[in-house]
């Protein structure tokens, strides 16, 4: 068995992402994969959310649907890969072949981390920022501020409002938003502009009907009606035969969108259109060619 462990100092770097991209990459290849969630101490929500995913991907048949203590991560055949996504803080994970170290933005020197460290993913970074190719020696890989890599989902929408679904719709439990629009006034500027956005929540009053219709001619992934009253009847026939889900935000709009400007700060990685942007990236950079695994 080779042991691959991603690990950081911090919350929110992009394990997950790093972790998930590399086991698809090398799956891929026909080397047998496997990702575990790795923990030091109880479990979290968001670290039993990913050991979820992780048991859920067809490419890495095998994976705990749990998270597993960083001093029991269990064996495996020889010839597989294991790939170990570790809490923030549990930089030294015992018998690791590999190990690679994210960060969210540029270190300024490369942390205290297990001396197999291969290489250092800086996540997010401005796409201004000018970066070097390696720290301390060790290579680094930057990656920069990514639209789809920092989309949020409509439960994280929910989550952070606390809003009601009053429309389930049809949509995958794990689809991202890019966008998030606020509908114009006027119904008729309403759709072209509207349309401008791919993947996209839209916000609007509960009482604009000619508003939710035309945003619903969009495609929007989900609406967001705010004003805490139930909307009209057209609305919930219009979404149901699109299968859009909605949410009833409880507040006004502009306390909605106060509430919402940070989303996109500290999404979870999830869902197909984050894994493909993630493995197209790391994919183009020298990541796979430094670790050399398949």
């Amino acid at each position: 068995m080779t042991l691959l462990t991603i690990t950081s100092d911090s919350p929110g770097a992009g394990k997950t992402g790093v972790a998930t991209a590399i086991a698809q990459h090398i799956a891929y290849t026909g080397r047998p994969v496997r990702l575990l969630r790795a923990i030091s101490g109880e479990p979290s929500a968001r670290s039993r959310a990913d050991a979820h995913w992780f048991s859920s991907l067809e490419f890495v048949p095998g994976s705990s649907n749990t998270p597993v203590q960083v001093d029991q991560i269990p064996d495996s055949s020889p010839d597989e890969l294991l790939v170990v996504e570790a809490d923030a803080g549990s930089l030294s994970i015992p018998g690791a072949d590999y190990v690679v170290f994210v960060n969210r933005g540029l270190p300024e020197t490369h942390p205290e981390t297990n001396p197999h460290t291969q290489i250092i993913i800086a996540t997010d970074i401005p796409k201004k920022e000018q970066t070097a190719s390696e720290i301390n020696g060790i290579p680094l890989i930057s990656l920069h501020e990514d639209r789809i890599l920092n989309g949020f989902s409509i439960q994280e929408v929910q989550d952070l409002l606390r809003a009601d679904l009053i429309v389930k719709g049809s949509r995958n439990e794990r689809v991202t938003c890019d966008h998030l629009v606020i509908a114009p006034i006027s119904s008729d500027a309403g759709q072209p502009y509207l349309e401008r956005f791919d993947s996209k929540a839209v916000v609007v009053r509960y009482d604009k009907t000619d508003q939710h219709l035309a945003a619903l001619a969009s495609d929007p992934e989900c609406l967001i009606l705010t004003g805490g009253r139930q909307p009209s009847d057209y609305l919930f026939d219009a979404a149901n035969a699109r299968g859009v889900p909605v949410l009833l935000s409880r507040t006004d709009t502009e306390n909605t969108v106060i509430a919402l400007e940070g989303i996109f700060d500290n999404t979870q990685f999830q869902g197909e259109r984050k894994l493909e942007r993630m493995v197209s990236l790391l994919e183009a950079s020298t990541l796979f060619e430094t670790l050399n695994l398949s």
